[in-house]
């Protein structure tokens, strides 16, 4: 190690902070990053009852504010009033991992955040690039995590699926569809995934099935 690092200086000193910084700076970085990345889903987590469906949207693309609204408002119409309080709501969250050089600390925090939504309350509906959907979905831990395609969307036809690690199609194209479309938003790389539930609360199973009504509302040409 003192051949890597050099002869490390006396703890807090001036002289180890500065070595600190210099070999450990991008460890502190993205440790705080999925720090805040946590605390934030955490705040979420704490207010997601006024939320009939969650909707994680994962992709590179950023969707602006007044685009974000005008499709929370689209799916509220396929979207029940799973918490009981006499509205319907749906919020959608972005999670832009970017992929590009220099970001892999920032990306994994978020990787991390959108790990977290796959075990949330009211989070049953996924939005994917096609690039977050090959990487996410066939990872070993994500087996069990998604509904097959099939149940869910039965005349799919030749759309184009992405697997999970052990082959069930777990998420669906989305190019052509109608409501994404006019919206503004490229629907050419998108995929559409619903998680499955294992809760025995009624709200996750009513906010399960308004994600399955907007996954195939959002399919259609």
């Amino acid at each position: 190690m003192s051949e890597k690092y050099g002869e490390i200086p006396p703890k807090f000193t001036k002289d180890w902070w500065s070595y600190f910084w210099m070999y450990y700076k991008w460890h502190t970085i993205g440790i705080s990053a999925a720090v805040i990345a946590v605390a934030g889903t955490a705040v979420q987590c704490a207010h997601r009852e006024k939320y009939d469906l969650a909707v994680t949207y994962c992709a590179q693309s950023y969707m602006d504010p007044e685009t974000e609204e005008a499709l929370e408002l689209e799916l509220e119409k396929y979207t029940d009033d799973a918490d009981g309080n006499g509205e319907v709501n749906v919020m959608i969250q972005q999670i832009n991992i970017s992929n590009a050089a220099g970001s892999e600390e920032m990306d994994y925090a978020l990787q991390v955040k959108h790990d977290m939504e796959l075990s949330n309350d009211y989070a049953y509906l996924f939005i994917y690039d096609k690039t977050e959907a090959e990487d996410l979905i066939p990872r070993e831990s994500s087996d069990s995590v998604y509904a097959d395609v099939r149940d869910w969307l039965p005349d799919a036809g030749d759309r184009a699926v992405v697997n999970s690690s052990a082959e069930v199609p777990s998420a669906v194209s989305l190019s052509g569809s109608a409501i994404l479309d006019s919206l503004g938003i490229d629907s050419e790389e998108l995929y559409a995934a619903v998680r499955l539930n294992y809760s025995e609360e009624d709200y996750n199973a009513a906010s399960q099935r308004s994600a399955i009504e907007a996954a195939r509302a959002l399919a259609a040409d």
